[in-house]
């Protein structure tokens, strides 16, 4: 951690020194040299500073303040070998020309990621407390100020995070941690990544020179090659944006824009839609949510019944506090509500990203203790109570001594991404990538994407609220009829419809184990409400009782196609009239298939229209469409002719 009062300290007792040297004409070459590197330092001109105090120690290798300043200009350069041979050798010269700058060289080891002498250091700057102040000189009076600081608020924590990088083998909760590289990341900050479900789109935040803040998209056809970046699309302004957030949906879109007029207020959360790569019926999310001061950093849940966010907002804890919603049965946000003590503290934290089950929370503090000047924790939540646990660091290999923040996994919970700028990255802050460990990942979960329509027609049903039987959430159908919800897998799904121009609908789906790179798909097809028929006559009563029985077939299709011919009519006319009518029949169960060429999401969604389409002709013999069951299940393996995959096997119960 570089702390600023450390630079302020050691330019303002350096400059214009004139107490060391050798010979005079050396001496006051070496000074003018010093001060030029001084002044190049104030300047932000590290590499001119770097050569002028060279120059200065070059001419006067006894003259220690100037090369203590190089150290600081290699240090400031995130130059370590550099910054650690000035500041030893200074060291070496003597002993005690500095009791601070044994916290500085520890400070710089620990960043170059060697923390088991950067505990030495440290041990070394908090045992030499005990000294008489008058052994270090007048730079011991001049340094106590800031040598007491760090002993109360960052010695501790230092120390901490030196042993926990030390000890990384027994915290280790990731692996395969590697740097997403060019184009993704350049020497500017690039940070907060948000993955699609597929992980073929990407969007990131990158912080330009001057500050402003942009977000960017990046594209790739197939996972073994590379992203194609670009900025997204005229989107971008010259006032901050980014921070975004998406819905697994993959359709509904949370970002941060900022403004600088004075009647505006900061930074404030916006909602949109996200359609063929733009953002549209872009709202502000309301006054009560967003206040006065920053508001940004949005997570929504997986099914977007819950909305955490971070803001400045006063009557915080801290800085920075993570605040959260909940949807209300009429579709609007609570009232925004604090995390608390256990997540929220003095310090700052932000950057909020919740697990697919809800139950996790991950979140960047500076305010816990850990192991760099900004790290990553989680909490988890319990259900009984409502109350998030005591924050735990999540550890190296994702957190270093540099800053980390921007978590988010991808759709199957364990491949996850932040950002840090720790040393060997392209620039400042860099996307990375790895693979979080089993015990930190929520329970699985199933993203199930739902279709409202009319079974007669198959128009979409808008605006339709969707009831879950046993739950609270609130899900409605968008304009193709369309639903999402996350759902928990091996379990079943009861849902409700109920429309004034249909049936009411009442079934339970049985959700799988998905991999969730597109979604499970459901079909409600709701029948239109018709007038009411003349009473069938009552039925002779049968002596014999009745047995469940089924009948199969299978009905084959061309390559790439769905559509119901002759050939398939024919097949499905046999099978409904051996059955002995459309009476007769209880339930049809559906299962569609292709070959194998072609994507896994290509196939399944072939699959799927296959068994729509057998299913909408035996509506159109009489069977009621909630007596049926559609599933596209992709390719078929085994060995056989490919025209053979290519079919749906029509299971026929009878009553």
């Amino acid at each position: 951690m570089r702390t600023p009062s450390l630079i302020v300290l050691a330019l303002s007792l350096f400059i214009s020194t004139t107490t060391f040297g050798q010979e005079r004409s050396r001496q006051e070459r070496a000074i003018i040299a010093f001060d030029a590197g001084v002044q190049h330092i104030l300047d932000g001109k590290l590499k001119r500073a770097g050569k002028s105090l060279q120059q200065a120690v070059d001419l006067d290798s006894t003259f220690l303040p100037a090369r203590r300043m190089l150290g600081l200009a290699h240090d400031l350069q995130d130059d370590y070998p550099a910054a650690l041979t000035a500041y030893e050798g200074v060291l070496r010269h003597d002993p005690h020309f500095s009791r601070l700058l044994y916290y500085q060289t520890g400070e710089v080891y620990l960043r170059s990621g060697q923390p088991r002498t950067a505990l030495t250091y440290f041990f070394d700057f908090r045992d030499r407390q005990a000294d008489p102040l008058g052994r270090y000189g007048l730079m011991g009076e001049r340094e106590q100020s800031v040598e007491q600081q760090i002993v109360k608020h960052d010695l501790a924590q230092r120390i901490l995070s030196a042993q926990l990088s030390a000890d990384s083998s027994n915290y280790v909760n990731a692996s395969g941690l590697y740097n997403l590289g060019s184009p993704i990341n350049t020497v500017q900050n690039d940070y907060f990544p948000f993955f699609s479900n597929d992980q073929d789109y990407l969007l990131y935040t990158r912080q330009g020179a001057y500050g402003d803040e942009d977000l960017i998209e990046g594209r790739r056809r197939r996972p073994e090659r590379g992203y194609s970046i670009s900025r997204f699309g005229s989107f971008n302004t010259s006032q901050p944006e980014g921070m975004c957030t998406l819905e697994r949906d993959g359709e509904t879109i949370f970002f941060t824009m900022c403004h600088d007029e004075p009647e505006a207020s900061g930074c404030d959360i916006h909602r949109g839609i996200l359609t063929n790569g733009k953002i549209e019926q872009v709202k502000k999310l309301p006054n009560y949510l967003n206040s006065s001061t920053w508001d940004s950093q949005a997570a929504i849940s997986c099914d977007g019944q819950q909305l955490f966010f971070a803001s400045t907002r006063p009557g915080g804890i801290g800085g920075s506090d993570l605040y959260f919603c909940t949807r209300e049965p009429d579709g609007n946000w609570s009232e925004p509500r604090n995390l608390g003590a256990a997540i929220n503290t003095p310090e700052d934290e932000e950057a909020p990203f919740l697990s697919n089950d809800s139950e996790t929370l991950y979140f960047s503090s500076m305010g816990h203790a850990g192991m760099g000047d900004q790290d990553i924790f989680f909490s988890r939540l319990d259900r009984s109570t409502g109350r998030w646990a005591k924050a735990i660091n999540i550890g190296p290999p994702i957190n270093s001594p540099a800053r980390e923040l921007g978590f988010h996994l991808t759709a199957g919970g364990r491949q996850g991404y932040f950002a840090s700028d720790r040393p060997g990255g392209e620039g400042g802050l860099d996307i990375y990538g790895f693979t979080l460990d089993d015990k930190l990942t929520g329970k699985d979960v199933t993203y199930v994407s739902g279709y409202v329509t009319d079974s007669l027609t198959g128009a979409p049903i808008v605006d339709q609220r969707i009831p879950v039987t046993g739950s609270t959430g609130v899900y409605k159908t968008n304009y193709a009829g369309r639903f999402f919800i996350c759902a928990p897998p091996d379990q079943a799904l009861p849902l409700t419809v109920d429309h004034a121009d249909y049936l009411p609908y009442r079934r339970s789906f049985d959700i799988p184990r998905w991999d969730n790179l597109a979604p499970y798909r459901i079909d409600l097809r709701l029948q239109q409400q018709l007038a009411p028929a003349a009473a069938p006559p009552t039925p002779a009563v049968d002596t014999v009782a009745s047995v469940a029985v089924e009948q199969s077939t299978e009905v084959y299709f061309a390559f790439e196609s769905a559509q119901i011919g002759r050939e398939q009519r024919e097949a499905i006319d046999a099978l409904v009239a051996g059955a002995g009518g459309v009476a007769a029949i209880d339930r049809v169960v559906l299962l569609g298939y292709t070959d194998q060429v072609g994507t896994e999401a290509y196939n399944l969604e072939l699959s799927r229209r296959r068994a729509q389409a057998v299913g909408t002709y035996l509506q159109q013999l009489g069977v009621a469409a909630t007596a049926i069951t559609v599933t596209g299940r992709g390719k078929l393996e085994g060995e056989m002719a490919r025209k053979l995959k290519r079919r749906v096997e029509v299971v026929i119960g009878l009553r």
